[in-house]
């Protein structure tokens, strides 16, 4: 290992994130995630639910309590509830399925698969949101998304193309951010229930239950994430997930039409609205033929430009009157925006949580996938709950697309991309700064780096009825300077050569003459082929010398427990 590279320009690229693990504990989680000088400790694990916290569930989710002041404190039903006595509405319906009790003006209300159009385009009062990833992704955490638009001007969820989602271990890489997740689910047998997620694409790293609870992951062609599972009951899921920093802020790539757009994603309106769509956008000057980025920009331009105010004149075609109209909150610019670029064969999404509705769009190009786009909204007064101790994430990509007056002016009221005036409970961006590592391990004991790196993950103990496996390694580079990416991958097989699937496997960083294991670089999971493969740092202030890497199989029933040579 060679000295450090010389340090990246002000204002460069962040490093990978470092998982801190405590060894007494156990498990798959870390005690502690490290970014940008921050620390994120892992969530609590309690069972009971936050003041507020919604509690996901297949057949019905309570909302948040209202704030006082609020329009359901003055009598108005609160999020989730019907009036007039009729059932709930924050009912969730399987992927695909409308909801058995009727259809809400706003989709917010519940974790329903259809949404409606509605001319109640005056600024809103007082809204409730619940913070359940830290950092906090607030307002755009994503309870639903909506990708078809329905013979009845409706939005739904397509028909369901589900696929399992496998937590991969607890690493990442620089161009991922990495969030806590924290849930109650009210769990039923063979029932998907649906999760909140920060990104389409994100993935699961790793995950514990309280009490312990067998889960399966799912996603649907939506980006929508649900968990199974096997018995009923509640339980706290916490768990760790990461997304691709492009989707939070990116340019939009020159050079492209909606012709680059792949053929299993172009959208497909029916003929009732394709029509009026192309109509709409002929009138804001554009027409599928243009530049990709020409038509996002101009689109995003013309809907952030919308404000809250008397609905505008009313005819017999509503989505026509609220995309000219230029008025309305968050989900009459949504709703505009995602008939209208559908129309124009540009791939787009209308997601909601119980606060805020934004879209997503997919953008073409070499690192091609969704952006998440904020149209901006209206409303006098948004509560957060569930801040403590956490941070406000701040994207590390920025907002390419033109910000008009109307958009500027909310944003300078509220301080928040959801248009509110008055913000409470908003989570900082930076708590502390880490202290840089003490002491000198660049001269003296080699071992005395192990500082440096979190504790190895304490293995399972061997026992004589436990089958014997075999764990190989493989590094992408056998010299590498301090602080640099290295990327380890390998296999864990039986004593007949067959792949061990389940378990999790650490590489430890070796003092080379000692074999002393000076601590833990990575953790991650097997695969359903017995391999993995995950990427880490050499701290930059370890001591240059000769060590190795080894991969360390930590066992799993019935599994014993095996190391790389």
């Amino acid at each position: 290992m060679l000295h450090r590279r010389l340090p990246p320009p002000p204002g460069g690229a962040s490093g990978p994130p470092v998982f801190v693990y405590d060894p007494r504990r156990g498990g798959g989680l870390p005690q502690e995630l490290q970014r940008d000088g921050q620390a994120l400790p892992a969530p609590e694990t309690g069972a009971q639910p936050e003041p507020g916290e919604v509690i996901y569930a297949r057949d019905g989710s309570t909302a948040p309590e209202m704030p006082d002041g609020s329009e359901a404190a003055a009598g108005a039903p609160p999020d989730g509830a019907a009036p007039d006595g009729a059932p709930p509405e924050g009912v969730a319906p399987a992927p695909g399925e409308v909801s058995p009790f009727g259809e809400r003006m706003d989709p917010r209300q519940g974790l329903g698969s259809r949404a409606l159009p509605d001319r109640d385009t005056e600024k809103e009062g007082t809204l409730g949101y619940h913070a359940v990833f830290d950092p906090s992704v607030v307002p755009f955490k994503r309870n639903r998304a909506l990708d078809v638009v329905s013979p009845d001007g409706s939005l739904a969820l397509g028909t369901p193309r589900l696929e399992v989602v496998r937590p991969v271990g607890n690493h990442g890489s620089a161009d991922r951010e990495v969030f806590w997740g924290s849930v109650l689910v009210d769990g039923r047998p063979g029932q998907d229930i649906p999760l909140p997620s920060v990104a389409p694409s994100a993935r699961i790293l790793s995950y514990e239950t309280t009490p312990r609870t067998a889960l399966t992951f799912v996603r649907d062609q939506a980006g929508n994430f649900y968990v199974r599972t096997t018995v009923p009951g509640r339980f706290r899921l916490i768990f760790l997930t990461d997304a691709p920093s492009s989707y939070f802020g990116r340019s939009v790539p020159l050079g492209h039409t909606v012709r680059d757009v792949p053929s299993e994603l172009r959208p497909r309106l029916p003929s009732e609205y394709a029509g009026r769509a192309l109509a709409v956008a002929s009138r804001l000057g554009l027409d599928p033929s243009m530049p990709y980025d020409r038509l996002v920009g101009a689109l995003v331009r013309h809907f952030r430009d919308f404000e809250p105010g008397d609905p505008p004149p009313e005819s017999d075609d509503i989505y026509t009157d609220l995309a000219l109209g230029k008025r309305g909150i968050c989900r009459h610019r949504a709703y505009a925006f995602v008939v209208t670029a559908q129309g124009l064969g540009i791939p787009a999404r209308y997601v909601f949580n119980e606060a805020h509705v934004f879209v997503e769009v997919w953008i073409p190009g070499r690192d091609a996938g969704w952006l998440r786009v904020d149209l901006g909204g209206g409303a006098e007064r948004l509560v957060i709950r569930g801040t403590e101790d956490k941070l406000r994430h701040r994207p590390r990509g920025r907002d390419p697309f033109e910000r008009p007056e109307p958009y500027v002016r909310a944003l300078a009221e509220g301080q928040s991309s959801a248009g509110a005036s008055t913000i409470e409970g908003l989570p900082p961006v930076r708590r502390r700064e880490r202290a840089p590592a003490s002491g000198s391990a660049t001269t003296g004991d080699p071992l005395a780096g192990a500082a440096l790196l979190p504790p190895p993950v304490a293995r399972r103990e061997a026992r004589n009825d436990l089958l014997a496996t075999r764990t190989s390694l493989t590094l992408s580079e056998s010299l590498v300077f301090r602080g640099d990416p290295l990327e380890g991958s390998g296999r864990v097989v039986d004593a007949d050569g067959h792949p061990v699937t389940i378990g999790s496997v650490q590489l430890l960083l070796v003092d080379g003459p000692g074999g002393r294991a000076l601590g833990l670089l990575a953790l991650t999971a097997l695969d359903a082929a017995g391999r993995f493969r995950t990427s880490f740092t050499v701290p930059p202030d370890q001591r240059p010398g000769g060590y190795e890497v080894v991969a360390e199989f930590l066992g799993a029933d019935p599994y014993a427990a095996s190391r790389s040579p």
